[in-house]
């Protein structure tokens, strides 16, 4: 048998599951390339040079509060590593601990626990500062005065002389990439100005929601109008990575929240790169590092882009993993009976493979979890590779198969190595 590492549980497990395959089968197991880690004295130059701004350290100068920005616990942003970097930089300028906030940036996310905190921004954090969970539901949002939407603003933010963004560059559907204006909206915006700005991208919101694709491409109506927002709010200095294969920091763009992430944009290209497979008979492809939650199994598609017809024959089936640490997961956008929910059975596979047997790999949930997902029966969640690679073994008894396999679909960038320009 052959035997294929994959990681697994962002955050929680961190740990590795094994695939197995029979001998007979032509399995390809597509990675990004391999970029070195910065250390934490390179992390620091990159900041010190940033994009369109003065230096951070400047920036700080005679200003008395700051509020920091950093996305939560379901993407993989190193926040006990950079955020205590940034602090730094505030207090050596002059600014008090106290007087320094960190905002968790959920948009419609669930608050996180202290627990969670302590995970994802570091003990070091919690002791220094005050960390906050923004709510998008508050009664004390800031309505900035505009003609075009309805713009809330979570109260700390506004509140502070500097305001600060920290995040990662990861593919997104909608936005083109994560990071830069994003962190704000939809981060620490209100409901209403949630809802304005997603729904942008909907096509035909009578069918079944189905929105426009903007993978990788950051200059998409989505957040074209998140960064005329983030003009009129104010955002002074962004802190944007790019990880490498092992989550762990590969390039540092900071400054413009414009300038600094369309360079990081371009820098996510190279770094997250990712040879597609033709035609294949299978697909094995995991949400990691998004993997916490079972509500964003569909990121596991990431990685296909616009090219996910060829990418699968007409018969051929799918296999979507995802840790689901946090089981179900939950949205008050996206979530079943929110305002923006699109029931699964028309994305679990998207559409341009509606057709093609679907199954679940994932031991965080079970079937009567995901149920609330979907208008009719979830498809069928495994929560152990043996029984999934059976099933395939007798569909495919009689005759070897192709099997393409993407350990971080969520996150890699796909592309054909026999055409000169990436599917993007």
């Amino acid at each position: 048998m052959q035997q294929i590492q994959i990681p697994w549980g962002q955050w929680y497990e961190q740990g590795t599951r094994t695939l197995t395959f029979p001998d007979s089968w032509d399995v390809t197991l597509c990675r990004m390339p391999h970029s070195e880690a910065l250390n934490a004295q390179q992390i620091t130059q990159k900041i010190d040079k940033p994009i369109g701004t003065p230096t951070l350290e400047e920036m700080a100068a005679g200003k008395k509060t700051a509020c920091i920005i950093m996305d939560d616990i379901s993407r993989p942003t190193p926040g006990a590593l950079l955020l205590p970097m940034v602090i730094r930089k505030l207090a050596d300028a002059g600014m008090e601990y106290g007087n320094i906030k960190v905002l968790m940036a959920l948009g419609g996310h669930r608050p996180m626990t202290r627990r969670e905190m302590e995970i994802k921004v570091g003990s070091w954090v919690l002791d220094h500062v005050q960390v906050l969970n923004h709510f998008a539901f508050s009664s004390d949002l800031v309505t900035v005065p505009d003609e075009k939407q309805v713009i809330k603003i979570n109260k700390n933010f506004m509140d502070a002389d500097l305001r600060i963004a920290v995040g990662c560059l990861v593919p997104h559907t909608l936005a083109g990439f994560s990071g830069g204006a994003k962190a704000v909206i939809p981060g620490i915006g209100g409901m209403e100005t949630l809802y304005s700005n997603h729904t942008l991208v909907y096509s035909d919101p009578s069918a079944s929601m189905s929105f426009k694709t903007s993978t990788c491409d950051p200059d998409n109506p989505m957040r074209q109008d998140m960064e005329r927002i983030v003009e009129k709010v104010g955002l002074h200095f962004i802190v944007n990575v790019v990880l490498n294969d092992e989550m762990q920091v590969a390039d540092v763009f900071a400054g413009h929240f414009i300038q600094a992430h369309r360079a990081a944009c371009k820098r996510a290209v190279e770094a997250l790169r990712t040879p597609l497979v033709r035609d294949a008979d299978l697909i094995v492809s995991s949400a990691y590092p998004k993997d916490t939650e079972y509500s964003q199994l569909g990121t596991c598609f990431a990685v296909l882009g616009h090219e996910k017809e060829q990418c699968l024959k007409p018969d051929g089936a799918i296999v979507a993993m995802t840790a689901a640490s946090e089981g179900g997961g939950f949205h008050a956008l996206f979530g079943p009976g929110m305002r923006l929910f699109s029931p699964h059975d028309d994305n679990i596979p998207p559409a341009e493979l509606k057709g093609r047997e679907t199954v679940i790999y994932s031991d965080g949930v079970k079937e009567a979890d995901i149920r609330q997902f979907y208008r009719n029966d979830p498809p069928p969640v495994y929560d152990n590779w043996q029984a999934i690679l059976e099933h395939f073994m007798e569909k495919y008894r009689d005759r070897p198969i192709k099997v393409a396999v993407y350990p971080m679909g969520a996150v890699q960038i796909g592309y054909f190595p026999d055409e000169k320009e990436m599917l993007t």
